[in-house]
């Protein structure tokens, strides 16, 4: 599918300006960089404290930097699809980017999960009794997933195709 798919961008136009940019991979690079870094910096936070570490923190106000974990990911969203139109070739086929694509997808899924189950009931929380097994699980499921996106986006410059 993947490989569908980069046929179909591969010498169009955004592509083409993607690879004769020069300069343009090294700041979506940077970008990307700044995204993950907002992205998994504020997560770390919210998912340790809401797993029950860093108790003298508040739950809720640690979700208050939601805003910023989505802006790293609106910033790695678009700079990932660049990345993607600029070498649709390279990444289609890429184990680490397939692997990266398919934890991107869980990460996903277990933000629905946090959203339906735990986001309704994090102002009724008793804090002096701990997180709910739920909240633990989710906010482990997260970092354990956002761990395996930055090490297979790290990879896909060294490992091949699939």
């Amino acid at each position: 599918m993947l490989e569908s798919i980069a046929l179909n961008i591969v010498d169009g136009p955004l592509n083409l300006w993607i690879q004769s940019t020069y300069w343009l991979w090294p700041i979506l690079e940077i970008t990307h960089f700044i995204g993950l870094s907002l992205l998994l910096g504020g997560l770390i936070v919210i998912d340790l404290r809401m797993a029950g570490h860093f108790r003298a923190f508040n739950v809720i106000a640690t979700h208050k930097l939601l805003p910023v974990v989505f802006l790293g990911f609106a910033l790695n969203l678009f700079t990932g699809v660049l990345f993607f139109c600029g070498d649709p070739l390279r990444y289609s086929v890429n184990i680490g980017f397939q692997i990266k694509m398919v934890l991107v997808a869980f990460a996903g899924l277990n933000a629905l999960l946090y959203y339906w189950k735990i986001n309704p009931i994090i102002h009724t929380w008793n804090l002096a009794a701990g997180s709910p097994p739920i909240a633990k699980a989710v906010a482990y499921a997260s970092l354990i997933t956002w761990t395996g996106v930055l090490l297979c986006g790290r990879l896909i410059p060294y490992v091949g195709t699939g």
